[in-house]
């Protein structure tokens, strides 16, 4: 084997341990991140707090947001869901009830809403989990 190749298959190696072992943390770049949690690209994530997100093992939800968008994956069934985005003064902007045991991914459009802080927020009878999120309105 020559040494290019040795290098490029350990490298390759090296990264896929890496991602492997960092696969619970949501302190990765976003583009592994997306890779790794099947998120679409040009997403950021949200880094969800609460037992809704950490109890039930890691990374059982997805979170990201773009300026257009917030993306909600739900990598494992919780049953109905409620959730609801809130502004930085704490008024409810968006609010609505999924089902995950038929719909794993929730898109919500959010180019009405003013630049500014945001928290999403996911409760149902298991728990609780919330994130912030920056919102950069365009138009």
């Amino acid at each position: 084997m020559n040494k290019s190749l040795l290098i490029a298959v350990l490298c390759f190696f090296s990264i896929c341990a890496w991602e492997a072992q960092a696969t619970n943390s949501t302190t990765l770049p976003s583009s592994i991140y997306n890779k790794v949690h099947n998120m679409p690209e040009g997403y950021e994530v949200i880094e969800l707090h609460g037992d809704l997100a950490t109890n039930v093992g890691p990374n059982a939800i997805v979170a990201g947001a773009n300026d257009d968008a917030v993306y909600i994956g739900f990598n494992q069934d919780f049953g109905l869901v409620n959730i609801s985005i809130y502004n930085s003064m704490g008024g409810l902007v968006y609010s609505t009830v999924v089902n995950t045991s038929v719909q794993q991914v929730v898109i919500i459009p959010i180019t009405f809403a003013t630049s500014g802080t945001y928290t999403v927020e996911l409760s149902n009878a298991f728990g609780y989990a919330e994130g912030d999120f920056e919102h950069l309105n365009n138009n």
